[in-house]
């Protein structure tokens, strides 16, 4: 059955770039009725309201909640996530909130609470799970193809650019960890299935000079036996996202960007690997013509907010829940016990 336009009414708190190109977009495109916004800059919350072509903004996202609405996508800064959130519970909305949901697990356990009570539900935006490559990954691994997980290596590299210094708040003590560490970590989580037993970590500001984590390495060990690499970095300058999944009888290599498996088993010759190539080239000339190339992870938000809207209409669970961004979170926090605060 074909997507119809939801009843549902929507506000956005957050006028940043996540909102702009992610949520408003996919809100707009499914035909959800976004009945304001709302940002701490006035500047922000005018041009953004202008550009989606909605009525009414606020600065103050309490006076937003005030109106009739469902759901509530929260795109502020990872700080404020968890007020807002248990605000907008307490209110009887709905809530999307973007990754990471908590800087810590106390505030994601109210988080999560607040919504119990209220009777609402709450969805993380962990996008990177929807990846094709990331479903096709996953439906490998539980029809055996590789045997059992022994380890991943997942990388997650960016460069700061210019354009970056207009999000300040990314630039605090964590970095790194709490920028690209909860896409890796909540995938990892999604493939592995399987609780935390331990990590060990070293992590600085190789720099030196941004006061800030921007080169992390973590070792995360499983419960099940199975432990992940987790590398990530603001030094690099390249862009990465990808995972090397060894199992017990076979190798599955997962480049997340351009959304693309290859299945290793025994010796990996050349015409193998050049096979896999032309697969990635044909793929990624096709998403470049189609242009969804370009929207990279942004494209999968419009999934996850088309689940969870259909989650809240039909009484069933979100496409992501709030306990699993919970994991994300302890996984974050064991890391940062982990880490002697002098190298930052």
């Amino acid at each position: 059955m074909g997507w119809r336009n939801s009843d549902l009414k929507v506000a956005v708190i957050g006028c940043g770039v996540i909102a702009r190109r992610a949520h408003l977009p996919a809100y707009r495109d499914l035909g959800v009725d976004i009945v304001g916004l709302a940002d701490a800059s006035e500047q922000r919350a005018r041009s953004c309201a202008k550009k989606f072509k909605i009525r009414k903004w606020y600065t103050n996202y309490h006076d937003l909640l005030e109106e009739d609405m469902d759901l509530v996508s929260v795109c502020t800064p990872p700080s404020t996530h968890a007020k807002i959130t248990i605000d907008a519970a307490t209110m009887g909305k709905h809530v999307l909130v973007e990754k990471p949901m908590a800087t810590n697990l106390e505030d994601a356990d109210k988080m999560i609470d607040a919504c119990r009570v209220s009777n609402v539900k709450l969805c993380v935006a962990h996008n990177y799970r929807f990846f094709p490559c990331v479903v096709e990954a996953k439906k490998r691994l539980e029809d055996g193809r590789i045997g059992n997980i022994t380890s991943i290596h997942a990388i997650g590299h960016d460069y700061i650019d210019a354009g970056a210094m207009r999000t300040p708040w990314r630039f605090n003590k964590w970095g790194v960890l709490e920028d690209l560490g909860p896409h890796l970590i909540d995938t990892i989580n999604f493939l592995c299935n399987s609780s935390l037993e331990d990590v060990k970590v070293v992590a600085r500001d190789f720099l030196g000079s941004m006061g800030c984590l921007n080169n992390v390495h973590a070792i995360i060990l499983f419960n099940n036996k199975a432990c992940a690499h987790l590398d990530l970095s603001w030094v690099t300058g390249c862009y990465e996202m990808s995972m090397k999944i060894m199992g017990t009888a076979g190798i599955l290599d997962v480049d997340v960007r351009n959304s693309h498996v290859r299945e290793v088993h025994g010796y990996s010759t050349p015409i193998e690997e050049f096979n896999s190539v032309l697969k990635k080239l044909f793929k990624t000339t096709k998403s470049v013509v189609d242009k969804t190339y370009f929207r990279g992870p942004l494209l999968y938000h419009q999934l996850i907010i088309k689940e969870f809207i259909s989650s809240i209409e039909n009484g069933t669970k979100p496409p992501i829940l709030g306990e699993e961004g919970r994991t994300v979170i302890g996984i974050i926090d064991s890391i940062k016990r982990s880490i002697d605060t002098k190298s930052i």
